[in-house]
C-alpha cells in the first residue's frame, strides 16, 4: 500500500511539471468569438481564427508570455447578437478568459462590447467595421485593431472623386448598422470633395439575399454616375455572379470598400469578377514589400491553404496583447489596458498606433481598381493607393464631440 501511495503522489507531482521538468505554467486564456459557420464563417471567421491560432503557436513555441502559454477558446457567434453575448458570458464566467477578440458583424460587436464593458473584460474587435463601435459607443474596455467605416469610406470616397467625380450617386448596402453607417460616412466624405453630389436612389437588401435581379435592374436604369456599395462577404460574391450576366460591370461604375477584400475576391474566378470596380483592401500583401509581411502570409498560406486579408488584424491582436502584458509586467487587464493605450505595434503593414483617446488602431487601407492582370490566381486590386490614416480616421476631438452628443 505504501508503494502505491508513493507512486500516486509521484504521478500527481509529475503532472504539475512541464516536459522539461520545470513547473507547468498556468495558461493565459483568451476568447475568440466570431462567425465560424455558414458563408460568413468561411469568408471571414475561419481565416481570422486560423491567423489567431498561428500567432498563439508562434508565441508558445518562443516561450509564451512571461513564461506562460496562451490558450485560445473559440466560439461561434452565429452572426447573432444574443447568441454572441451568451458565448461571451460563458467564456468570461466559466472559462475565465482574460480578453475576447473577433466578430465581423457590427451589430454583434456592439452587443458584445456592451457586455464586456459591464464585465470589465477587454474586447478587441478585429473585423467589425462600424465607426460607432469606437466612436460614440466606445469605452475603456473596447479596442479595435482593424479599420472602421470612417477610414475606409473616406479612402473610397477620395478614390471615387479623383477617378470619376460624379454627382448622381446610387447607394446599395445591407439593411443594418454597418450598411447605414457606411452610407453616412461615405456621403460625409464625398460631399466635402464634390459638394453638389446627391443620392438619387437607395436599396437595402437583407443579409444573405438570394435574388439580386430586381436590385440590378433598378441600379442599371437609374442614370447614376456611379454606385457606392457596402455589401460584403457572401453578398459580394452572389451579387457579382448575378450582375455579370447583365453586363453590369461594363455599364456601371461601381465602388465599395469590400469589393477589393481578398476574402471575397479569392473565391471568384478570372472569368466572373467585379471588373473595374474601385475596391479596398486592409492587407494587399502582394503589394507590400517588407520581410514581416512576406513571412506572415507565406506561413499563413502554408498552414491554412488560404490567403490573408482581415485575418492579419486577428494575428496582430494576439501579438498586441502579448506586447501589452509584457509592457505591464502583468496579466492584470486593468494594467494591460493602460499599456495598450497609445502603444505602437510592429505589424505586417508597418507601424500602427493604438490611439489612447478612442482605442482605435490607425490601421491603413488601400483602394484600387479590381483586375485580373498579373500572375495572381484571383482577381485583386491593382495600383493600390493608400490614404494617410491620420486623414482617414476621425480626430480625437471629433470622437469626444460625438460621445458628448
Amino acid at each position: 500500500m505504501k508503494k502505491v501511495f508513493v507512486a500516486a503522489m509521484l504521478a500527481v507531482f509529475w503532472g504539475f511539471l512541464a516536459p522539461g521538468g520545470s513547473p507547468a505554467a498556468e495558461p493565459i486564456k483568451f476568447g475568440f468569438l466570431h462567425s465560424l459557420s455558414g458563408g460568413t464563417g468561411q469568408v471571414y471567421g475561419i481565416p481570422d481564427q486560423e491567423a489567431a491560432k498561428l500567432a498563439v503557436e508562434e508565441i508558445n513555441k518562443a516561450g509564451g508570455v512571461m513564461g506562460r502559454p496562451l490558450e485560445m477558446i473559440a466560439r461561434d457567434d452565429k452572426l447573432n447578437p444574443e447568441n454572441a453575448v451568451r458565448e461571451a458570458k460563458d467564456m468570461i464566467l466559466n472559462h475565465k478568459v482574460q480578453w475576447i477578440q473577433g466578430t465581423v458583424s457590427s451589430a454583434v460587436a456592439l452587443a458584445v462590447s456592451a457586455y464586456c464593458k459591464e464585465a470589465k473584460v477587454p474586447f478587441i474587435v478585429t473585423n467589425a467595421q462600424s465607426a460607432a463601435i469606437t466612436d460614440e459607443k466606445g469605452h475603456r474596455y473596447l479596442f479595435r485593431i482593424s479599420t472602421n467605416t470612417t477610414m475606409y469610406t473616406r479612402a473610397v470616397a477620395n478614390a471615387a472623386a479623383k477617378t470619376w467625380g460624379g454627382k448622381k450617386i446610387f447607394i446599395i448596402g445591407p439593411d443594418y448598422e454597418y450598411g447605414h453607417r457606411s452610407k453616412k460616412d461615405f456621403m460625409d466624405a464625398y460631399t466635402k470633395l464634390v459638394p453638389d453630389a446627391k443620392i438619387i436612389g437607395e436599396l437595402w437588401p437583407k443579409l444573405g439575399n438570394q435574388d439580386w435581379t430586381p436590385y440590378i435592374s433598378k441600379i442599371m436604369s437609374s442614370g447614376a454616375d456611379f454606385v457606392y456599395c457596402s455589401l460584403w462577404g457572401g453578398d459580394v460574391i452572389s451579387f457579382t455572379k448575378a450582375a455579370w450576366a447583365f453586363g453590369y460591370f461594363d455599364r456601371v461604375k461601381h465602388c465599395g470598400q469590400d469589393w477589393g477584400n481578398i476574402e471575397a475576391l479569392g473565391k471568384m474566378s478570372k472569368d466572373i469578377y467585379p471588373k473595374g470596380a474601385l475596391g479596398g483592401s486592409h492587407y494587399p500583401f502582394w503589394a507590400i514589400d517588407n520581410p514581416a509581411s512576406k513571412e506572415f502570409w507565406t506561413k499563413f498560406n502554408k498552414a491554412s491553404k488560404m490567403y490573408p486579408g482581415l485575418a492579419a488584424c486577428g494575428y496582430t491582436t494576439v501579438y498586441a496583447m502579448k506586447q501589452a502584458m509584457e509592457k505591464a509586467k502583468a496579466v492584470d487587464m486593468e494594467k494591460v489596458i493602460n499599456a495598450l493605450e497609445g502603444m505602437e505595434l510592429n505589424t505586417v503593414v508597418g507601424k500602427v498606433q493604438i490611439r489612447a483617446c478612442d482605442h482605435q488602431a490607425l490601421w491603413p487601407f488601400w483602394v484600387g481598381p479590381v483586375s485580373v492582370e498579373g500572375d495572381l490566381p484571383w482577381p485583386h486590386i491593382t495600383k493600390p493607393v493608400l490614404l494617410d490614416p491620420v486623414k482617414g480616421y476621425l480626430t480625437c476631438a471629433e470622437v469626444e464631440a460625438d460621445r458628448k452628443k
